[in-house]
């Protein structure tokens, strides 16, 4: 199951993610912005996490894109399995205060979402946000995602689970 290496929409492309990135994905990290998935983190674990990103691809043959709004890398979006959920989980990050507030994590969460359900025949996707992420909650509502009672993973305790199904998404 392979998916596509580039996705655009009417004001960005989503691309698989390249060496080229790292740097700004470091400064990224650096930052408080990373506050709701347990960051700041160091050079070195920064580091971990993008090999992560970019090795998803070459495991599972899809994993998460790098949006470029103009040409720019301004974030992240797409899926992450690693085979201790019920289904892959839809993720999204924007990596400068800069790129919020112009519904880009929605418009790349959507186009990242409609590809993986129309073309890899995905039924559902599970979505795990902190309860004081008001941004990325809204995202999620916006998409047609369902909040669930479902308990936090050991992983990212204290995080609300949404499920975004095929039929559901807005």
């Amino acid at each position: 199951m392979h998916a596509r290496s580039t996705i655009n929409t009417e004001r960005l492309t989503l691309r698989q993610p390249t060496a080229g990135d790292l740097p700004l994905y470091e400064a990224y990290c650096a930052s408080d912005r990373t506050k709701f998935v347990r960051g700041p983190f160091s050079a070195a674990q920064a580091f971990d996490k993008f090999a992560t990103i970019i090795g998803h691809w070459t495991l599972r043959g899809y994993g998460r894109y790098v949006i470029e709004q103009n040409g720019a890398p301004i974030g992240h979006v797409g899926p992450h399995f690693s085979g201790d959920t019920d289904a892959p989980e839809l993720t999204w990050t924007l990596w400068t205060e800069q790129a919020e507030g112009h519904g880009f994590a929605t418009e790349a969460a959507r186009a990242a979402a409609q590809h993986l359900f129309a073309d890899l025949g995905w039924d559902k996707l599970v979505i795990h946000i902190k309860a004081e992420n008001t941004a990325s909650r809204a995202v999620a509502d916006r998409l047609g995602a369902k909040l669930s009672d479902d308990p936090a993973p050991a992983w990212f305790p204290n995080s609300l689970v949404y499920w975004l199904h095929a039929e559901d998404l807005k």
